[in-house]
């Protein structure tokens, strides 16, 4: 499949293929943290079965990641992109996930009824550029980027949720304040997980979450630094990235 378009690469140690584009939108650390943010929530769960949307799925990285460390889930990877949905569907047969992850050609904007109040956790990276900002020559990966609607993004994400369920998002800083205030009329109980590039910059990233119903206070967590004061991968994120858990809680 796309043999000149696409490269194979390994994730977790090796314990994950995945196939993506050469030329437009490849994971990163977003959707790797945020997938190793779920685990952590995950393992202090007491419910067994857990149903699980994620919305924007790409090439199901984040899908793959969470299928990996958790034997009873019910994924949900709903995408609206042809050739997204396509490799996909070859991540999840590679690694045999088929039985975990139910890939869905759906848009977030025309959401299927059948989904609303389904779910026990809804996990989305959502595209972050405003139509403002300057396009990017890939037109694949200017398309992963670039949002139209941020705030219908937002909205109808969490009408995925059940009653008392958690929306995850990893989204720039800048934009904190519109999110919270877009998730309170629905969600509380926020907290907020700083990301920092290293000890003397401010965080350019973080990662939300929000119970649908909750109403116990805002918490600003602890954070973590990508890099250390030599320029090296903090011993935290890279267990995060090598492993794909992270024990937040």
């Amino acid at each position: 499949m796309f043999p000149k378009s696409v490269t194979i690469d390994k994730i977790l140690r090796g314990k994950i293929s995945i196939i993506q584009l050469k030329k437009g939108f490849r994971y990163g650390f977003d959707a790797v943290f945020l997938a190793a943010f779920v685990n952590g929530y995950l393992r202090k769960l007491k419910k067994k079965k857990i149903s699980l949307a994620d919305v924007g799925s790409g090439v199901g990285t984040i899908s793959l990641i969470i299928a990996y460390h958790n034997s009873e889930i019910n994924i949900t990877a709903i995408e609206n992109n042809d050739s997204y949905v396509e490799i996909a569907n070859e991540n999840i047969l590679r690694n045999n996930f088929q039985k975990k992850i139910n890939l869905m050609h759906g848009d977030i904007f025309n959401i299927d009824n059948n989904l609303i109040n389904k779910f026990d956790i809804v996990v989305t990276n959502p595209p972050f550029y405003d139509q403002k900002q300057k396009k990017s020559e890939n037109e694949l990966n200017d398309y992963a980027k670039r949002i139209i609607n941020y705030e219908s993004w937002i909205e109808n994400s969490v009408k995925l949720l059940r009653d008392k369920g958690i929306i995850f998002l990893i989204i720039p800083t800048r934009l904190l304040e519109k999110s919270l205030k877009l998730l309170s009329t629905k969600t509380g109980s926020f907290k907020i997980f700083p990301i920092w590039p290293n000890k003397k910059k401010s965080s350019k990233r973080l990662i939300l979450l929000a119970k649908k119903g909750g109403a116990s206070p805002t918490e600003l967590m602890s954070g973590m630094r990508l890099l250390n004061n030599r320029g090296e991968v903090t011993k935290k994120a890279r267990s995060c990235s090598n492993n794909g858990i992270f024990n937040f809680l």
